[in-house]
C-alpha cells in the first residue's frame, strides 16, 4: 500500500457518521474549554490592537510607525512557521500551548513601557515576539483539535474555531473602546495579558492523548532540519494534501485582497464613513456566526469538496457584489454572505489537512497551512494596494472575487478523491 493510500484509508476510518448539533459539540468538555479560552484570548488581541494603534498614532505622525509593526508581525510567521510545527510534533502539545500563552502574557506587558517615539522599538520587539511565539502555539492548537472531538464533528469544530476569530474581531474593538475610555490604554494591555493567562489555564485542563513516537514520521529522531524535511516530504507525497494546500493558497490570495481596500471603497462608492464600516463589520461577524452554526448541518449532508467549492464560489460572487453594490443594504448582504462562506470553507480546508495527516506529523502540516495563510494574506494585501492604485479599487475587487471563485472550482474538481465525506 502506498503512503498516500494509507492516508486515505486513515481518513475514511476517522469519519464515521455522528448525529449532533453545535450544542452537542460544545458539551464536549475539552473542546468547549479550548474554544472558550481561544475566544477570550482573541478578544484580548483585538483590544491590544486597538490600544497599540491608538498609542502609535498618539506619539508618532509617521506612517512607518504603523507599517513597521505590521512587518514585525508578518515576517516571524514566515521565518519560524515550520520550526513551530516541528516543536508541536516533538514535544507535549499541551505544554507548548501553555508555555506559549504565558510567554505572550509577559510580552504584552512590555508595551506598558512605551511612552515616547524613542521607545517605539519596545513595541516592535513585543509585536515580533508575539508573532514568533504564536507560530509555535497555532500548529500545536490545530493539531490537537482532532484529538478532542470525534471525526464526524471535526468540520463543525473547525468552523466554530474559525468563527470565534471573526466574533472576536467584532467584540474586541468595541470592548477596547470601553476599556480605554474607562481605564486608559494600560487597562487594555493588562486585559490582553490576563486573557493569555486564562487561556493557559483552560488548556491546562485539557485531556490530550500523548503523541505516538513509533512512526518514521515522528519528530525527535533527528535534527530540527531533518524533522522539517520529513514533514515537507510527507506533504509532497500526499497528492490530496498538496491539492488542499493549493486551494488554501488561492482562496487566501482572493479573500485577503478585500481587507485592505474595504474602507476606501465604501467611502468612494457610497460616501460611507466609520459608522457604516463598523456596521458592515458587525454584519460580517453575524454571517460568521451563522457559518459556524450551518457547518454542522452541512457536515452531515454534503461532501467536503463540494462544501469548499460551493462556499468559495459563493464568496467570490459576494466579493464582486460588494464591488458593485448600489446601496448600503447590498453591502451588508454581501459581507454577511462572505463571512458565512469564509468560515465554512476555511473550517473545511483545515479539516482536510488535519484528517489527511497522522497525529505524529500533524503539527508540521498545520504549520505549513499557517505559513501559506500568513504569506498569502501579506502577498494579497501588497498586490491589492498595487492594483488598487493602478487599476482602481473596484477592478481589484472583481479580480479578487474571480480568484476566489476559481479556487472554488479548483476545489470541486481536484479534491474529489480520497477526502473525508460526512454525509454517509
Amino acid at each position: 500500500m502506498s503512503s498516500e493510500a494509507g492516508v486515505d484509508t486513515a481518513v475514511a476510518g476517522q469519519h464515521a457518521y455522528h448525529s449532533f448539533s453545535v450544542r452537542d459539540l460544545l458539551r464536549r468538555r475539552d473542546f468547549a474549554l479550548l474554544w472558550a479560552g481561544q475566544l477570550l484570548s482573541q478578544i484580548g488581541d483585538q483590544c491590544l490592537l486597538v490600544a497599540a494603534i491608538t498609542l502609535i498614532t498618539d506619539i508618532s505622525a509617521s506612517p512607518l510607525a504603523i507599517l513597521i509593526p505590521a512587518i514585525s508581525i508578518a515576517l516571524p510567521q514566515v521565518l519560524f512557521g515550520m520550526v513551530g510545527g516541528v516543536v508541536a510534533d516533538r514535544w507535549n502539545r499541551k505544554r507548548v500551548m501553555v508555555a506559549s500563552d504565558l510567554l505572550r502574557a509577559g510580552l504584552v506587558l512590555l508595551i506598558l513601557f512605551v511612552r515616547s517615539t524613542g521607545q517605539l522599538w519596545v513595541l516592535y520587539i513585543a509585536a515580533a515576539g508575539l508573532a514568533v511565539v504564536g507560530s509555535f502555539f497555532y500548529p500545536a492548537r490545530n493539531a490537537v483539535i482532532p484529538n478532542l472531538v470525534p471525526g464526524g464533528m471535526l468540520l463543525a469544530a473547525n468552523g466554530l474555531i474559525q468563527g470565534s476569530y471573526i466574533l472576536a474581531l467584532i467584540i474586541g474593538p468595541t470592548l477596547a473602546g470601553v476599556i480605554v475610555e474607562m481605564g486608559g490604554m494600560t487597562s487594555a494591555i493588562l486585559f490582553d495579558s490576563a486573557t493569555f493567562v486564562v487561556s493557559a489555564g483552560t488548556i491546562l485542563l485539557l485531556r490530550i492523548p500523548p503523541l505516538r513516537n513509533g512512526s518514521v514520521l515522528a519528530a525527535g529522531q533527528g535534527s530540527m532540519w531533518a524533522d522539517m524535511k520529513t514533514g515537507l516530504a510527507f506533504i509532497r507525497r500526499s497528492r490530496p494534501l498538496r491539492r488542499a494546500l493549493y486551494v488554501t493558497a488561492m482562496a487566501t490570495l482572493g479573500i485577503g485582497a478585500v481587507v485592505l481596500l474595504a474602507i476606501p471603497h465604501l467611502k468612494t462608492r457610497l460616501g460611507a464613513g466609520g459608522l457604516e464600516y463598523g456596521g458592515a463589520m458587525s454584519v460580517l461577524g453575524l454571517g460568521s456566526v451563522l457559518g459556524g452554526l450551518l457547518v454542522s448541518r452541512l457536515s452531515r449532508r454534503v461532501s467536503t469538496h463540494v462544501v469548499i467549492g460551493g462556499m468559495l464560489v459563493l464568496a467570490g460572487g459576494a466579493v464582486m457584489l460588494f464591488a458593485y453594490a448600489p446601496s448600503y443594504l447590498v453591502v451588508l448582504i454581501s459581507v454577511m454572505v462572505l463571512g458565512l462562506c469564509v468560515v465554512v470553507a476555511r473550517g473545511a480546508l483545515d479539516t482536510i489537512t488535519q484528517a489527511l495527516a497522522p497525529d505524529e506529523v500533524r503539527g508540521r502540516v498545520q504549520a505549513a497551512v499557517n505559513l501559506i495563510v500568513a504569506g498569502g494574506t501579506a502577498l494579497a494585501e501588497g498586490l491589492s494596494a498595487f492594483l488598487g492604485h493602478f487599476l482602481g479599487v473596484q477592478t481589484t475587487f472583481v479580480a479578487a472575487g474571480m480568484v476566489t471563485a476559481a479556487a472554488g472550482l479548483v476545489a470541486v474538481y481536484t479534491l474529489r478523491g480520497g477526502l473525508p465525506s460526512y454525509h454517509r
